[in-house]
């Protein structure tokens, strides 16, 4: 099983390194398009660039759910835990492993809502790039499969190392 766990944080290091790539397309695409729209009309030449704000929508969108994903992992996710924390051991552990298991139930309902979505993006193209829409769709459902994978990852490595699961985020990164 550690070797299971091992394979999925090799995954989450690749995953952190294409969302800090996404993050830089996106800002380079959104610099761009600020200088076309200000600095260069200022200087009186008019140029268009619409292509980067599709291109900056999509790469978010993606590394929302690549990023989502690795967040469950290492237990990084928004929550209100500070009632749970300080809770006896007793009460706050089910109550935390139940919020858990609630979250699994929901990213697969994200995963089964995402699949028509890739379906209908197969028949739309986005209007600038003239993408097919169903490359942005996926993000729905492989990001909702790996916050799946990473919260079942966390739920077993709490258990084989014995940690208190109401306390993963406080631990060392999942790396």
């Amino acid at each position: 099983m550690r070797t299971v766990l091992a394979a999925i944080d090799r995954l989450n290091i690749v995953l952190t390194l294409v969302v800090g790539g996404l993050l830089a397309v996106t800002a380079g695409a959104v610099l761009y398009q600020v200088i076309v729209r200000f600095v260069l009309t200022a200087a009186g030449i008019n140029v268009s660039a619409p292509w980067t704000e599709e291109l900056a929508r999509y790469t978010l969108i993606w590394m929302v759910f690549l990023g989502a994903g690795v967040g469950c992992r290492r237990a990084q996710m928004i929550a209100l835990e500070f009632l749970v924390r300080r809770m006896p051991a007793r009460i706050g552990v089910p109550i935390r492993y139940a919020t858990i298991a609630l979250s699994i139930a929901f990213f697969g309902l994200l995963f089964w809502i995402g699949l028509p979505f890739v379906e209908l993006g197969r028949t739309e193209t986005s209007p600038v790039m003239n993408l097919e829409k169903s490359v942005v769709y996926w993000a729905l459902p492989v990001g909702a499969a790996l916050m799946i994978l990473n919260s079942l990852a966390l739920v077993v490595d709490c258990a084989l190392e014995g940690r208190d699961i109401r306390f993963a985020a406080d631990g060392p990164a999942a790396d």
